[in-house]
């Protein structure tokens, strides 16, 4: 029996696809602890390096909100759909200023077919016209960390270039006013709370600040790790990598098991807190591509990036 046979017959058991709310719940929740744990590092212990080391820690928080988000948006965060998106707006999407019915309509979209000409992610993500030399790559990364890509991002939004594709998503004013809603009082209580503490500005020093520089980088890398360079198609285990195992790197730039994504990809009404389960069920059975496996980020980026030229 082929590999190839083998994955079309492989289904993980009935019972990984049970949704077990408190788990969701208690990520979200270490998610917004170690938001506070960095504000509260930052006030008492002012320093440079302290600010520092907080920024980074939001901004890889920040990156954990999304992938709740985009656990929301596979309708796999809380068994009851309601409760799925009013959490997945209010507590993830909407802090990040980011609309869940949006982003649900372009993600479901990218998993269709992947990396093709019209994938909304493989677009927006700029991930679509890999391999690039190494000094493009470099720059690239540079202009994450700097804010210009997230400018150029958000005029190119503005200007309309990505209205080909992504999907026209229906939406009542109700609907609009209830995302404005949860945008505006997400930030407006952390703002509060700063304030209150004697420390209004750390609101943009760490939490807006790090949104514009660190967050696009980190992002970047986990687009780039998760389909930058693989051709599309119908095996979806071939247009998606995996980092094999959990470490600081994932922590940073794949958290909540994102990391997985090639599981991820052939099943994905999978719980995140799964995945890892079922990545091992399928490593030990042969049924992942190993050049599509990773031991950490920078493999990816060395492959995706070759020294010499790309023609």
């Amino acid at each position: 029996m082929t590999a190839t046979h083998r994955q079309a017959i492989y289904t993980p058991a009935a019972g990984l696809f049970s949704m077990q709310p408190w788990r969701a719940l208690a990520a979200l929740a270490a998610d917004w602890g170690l938001i506070a744990a960095a504000f509260t590092g930052a006030i008492l212990w002012p320093h440079p390096v302290t600010y520092l080391l907080a920024a980074i820690l939001v901004a890889r928080t920040q990156l954990a909100l999304a992938v709740m988000m985009h656990e929301s948006a596979h309708g796999t965060f809380l068994p009851s759909r309601t409760f799925n998106d009013i959490v997945g707006q209010a507590l993830a999407a909407g802090p990040l200023c980011m609309s869940l019915r949006t982003y649900r309509a372009g993600h479901l979209q990218h998993h269709r077919a992947p990396m093709t000409h019209d994938d909304p992610v493989a677009i927006v993500f700029g991930i679509n016209d890999y391999p690039v030399t190494r000094r493009r790559l470099i720059m690239r990364l540079l202009g994450d960390l700097f804010g210009m890509a997230y400018f150029v991002t958000a005029f190119k939004f503005a200007r309309g270039d990505y209205r080909g594709v992504l999907p026209k998503v229906a939406k009542s004013r109700a609907y609009v006013a209830w995302e404005v809603f949860t945008m505006v009082a997400s930030n407006g209580l952390l703002f509060a709370v700063l304030a209150l503490c004697g420390h209004p500005w750390l609101y943009l020093g760490l939490w807006t600040l790090p949104s514009f520089t660190l967050l696009p980088l980190f992002g970047r890398m986990r687009a780039i790790m998760e389909h930058a360079g693989l051709p599309e198609g119908e095996d979806q285990r071939r247009n998606a990598r995996t980092i094999v195992r959990p470490s600081w790197q994932t922590f940073l730039f794949g958290p909540h098991g994102i990391h997985y994504h090639i599981e991820h990809h052939l099943h994905a009404r999978l719980p995140f807190y799964n995945l890892g389960k079922v990545h091992g069920q399928m490593a030990a059975a042969g049924l992942l591509p190993a050049a599509n496996l990773y031991r950490g980020y920078g493999g990816v980026l060395r492959d995706v990036s070759p020294p010499a030229p790309v023609d």
